[in-house]
């Protein structure tokens, strides 16, 4: 079945022909997924049903121009598909959430919902959101409403999220006239973009087994897939008057709808099985605007909330090791070339250990996670990922902490969308900066402004000063990592 909707449909009673089945509502946005729709639909239908419910899909076409309609008529005979097209949506995915969960819960601006129509919105158990390009487990939705319904205090939960590996892409021919559309289009990628799926992968796992390890309560539940029990949302579409579920105010709006619902009375839970599987970001450039938009999202979040609440005062401290992370990695390069100058340089095992456990840390974090290859254990010893990572983290946390002092705030949603696409323009903004210094530097010690004997006077007296701090600060460090190692102990896996 499919049945194209609106607002007034609800108003005058005109969506549902059964009064009286319990229901599962199951809430998609889309914008042009043309490309990975069908699959999404694909792994709904093939579901393991819950005992007696009907499962509803509802779709919110915002501003699609491609072939995405198309791709969700061909289901029309598997599913109860509702294509609902936003009005006027200049909110991005929010404003579309909102606009369909108006359809249950009413629209402030607008018409009541007849009273029949609201009688039916009744025999709704639990509502799923999920994105387009989300690929589910045959038992996951099972799995979540088993989870939801056993403590009436669970308010949502969240599945277990892992990125999808990229296929070698010399498995397309390359005499195959749709090579370079399937390279574009499909799921493809080289070793450097399997690379970037197994560090997301591995970063996915480890934050769900520190929830997990937390009495398996959810950080954040995400807008992969996540169930929300009725009164939950219908709490916060009363006590927040948004006009609707989700607020625009955040890059990460499902961060705030968390937070949201824990200040409403209810728990988040993340699920201990239910599992989805999500398109990995394949190059540089698309893993950096996601995590930048994700970035941004939890900076607002922490500015606004402060430390008020026991997950800003874990951003916060998240956000302290970042720092002390980089401070470690610059005096290094700084301090160990002066110091082997000077004849100096005593090496200290502490500054072994960290890396010690970043390998621990990483490996275990590896073999933890589902669809491992030995290929990716035998790398994490090596801790050149978890390197990698680290310095790609503080990239992206300094460029958003930058863009949070803008007057002109960036659009993440618009960057993150450009860049998979291929339609973003390359900022060489950081190249200038870099042969500007270069430049500046060659011309000082041209003059003779500068000189390798007056940096090493310059920084002489403070040599050993700033080798104990760095001892200091490798020692906290490592104390915070052996606190994260612990975390991932025991049975519990991604």
């Amino acid at each position: 079945m499919l049945k194209k909707i609106t607002y007034q449909d609800a108003v005058n009673n005109r969506i549902f022909n059964d009064n009286v089945s319990k229901r599962i509502a199951l809430v998609i946005p889309a914008h042009n997924e043309a490309d990975t729709i069908g699959n999404v639909l694909k792994s709904v239908a093939e579901q393991v049903g819950i005992a007696d419910h009907i499962l509803d899909i509802f779709i919110a076409l915002d501003n699609c121009t491609d072939g995405t309609e198309q791709e969700i008529a061909k289901y029309a005979d598997q599913l109860n598909l509702y294509l609902f097209k936003t009005v006027n949506n200049k909110e991005r995915k929010s404003g579309a959430l909102n606009q369909v969960y108006r359809l249950f819960f009413g629209d402030l601006t607008s018409e009541a919902l007849s009273d029949q129509h609201l009688r039916v919105v009744a025999n709704i158990d639990a509502f799923v959101g999920m994105d387009a390009d989300v690929y589910l487990a045959k038992d996951c939705l099972l799995t979540l409403y088993q989870e939801l319904i056993e403590q009436y205090k669970t308010g949502a939960v969240s599945a277990n999220y892992q990125c999808l590996l990229p296929e070698s892409i010399n498995a397309i021919p390359r005499n195959d006239p749709n090579r370079e559309y399937l390279l574009k289009h499909g799921k493809f990628g080289g070793p450097l973009s399997r690379f970037y799926t197994v560090a997301q992968n591995v970063e996915f796992s480890t934050w769900t087994i520190k929830q997990k390890v937390n009495n398996h309560t959810a950080q954040i539940a995400g807008g992969q897939c996540s169930m929300f029990r009725p009164e939950t949302l219908r709490d916060i579409y009363r006590h927040f008057k948004m006009n609707g579920i989700y607020s625009n105010e955040s890059d990460t709006e499902d961060l705030l709808l968390t937070q949201q619902i824990r200040e409403v009375g209810w728990q988040c839970k993340i699920s201990d099985s239910a599992r989805c599987y999500v398109d990995s970001m394949t190059t540089f450039r698309t893993l950096y605007n996601q995590r930048k938009k994700w970035q941004a999202g939890i900076i607002q979040y922490m500015t606004k909330a402060g430390v008020s609440t026991a997950y800003a005062r874990q951003l916060w401290s998240q956000e302290l090791l970042m720092g002390f992370n980089l401070l470690i990695r610059v005096m290094l390069v700084i301090l160990i070339p002066v110091a082997l100058m000077l004849h100096e340089f005593v090496w200290s095992y502490i500054w072994f250990l960290p890396i010690l456990v970043s390998a621990m840390l990483n490996t275990v974090a590896t073999i933890k996670t589902p669809n491992k290859r030995w290929t990716d254990v035998f790398f994490a010893l090596t801790t050149i990922p978890a390197e990698l990572t680290i310095w790609f983290k503080i990239i992206v946390h300094l460029s958003s902490w930058r863009d949070s002092f803008r007057i002109e705030k960036v659009d993440g949603w618009a960057l993150q969308y450009q860049a998979e696409n291929g339609t973003l323009k390359h900022n060489y903004n950081w190249l200038y900066i870099v042969m500007t210094l270069a430049v500046a530097i060659v011309v000082g010690f041209h003059f003779k402004w500068l000189s390798v004997d007056l940096l090493v006077t310059t920084v002489k007296p403070y040599l050993h000063a700033a080798f104990n701090i760095l001892t200091y600060l490798t020692i906290t460090t490592f104390v915070f990592m052996l606190f994260q190692l612990s975390k991932l102990r025991g049975h519990y896996r991604a």
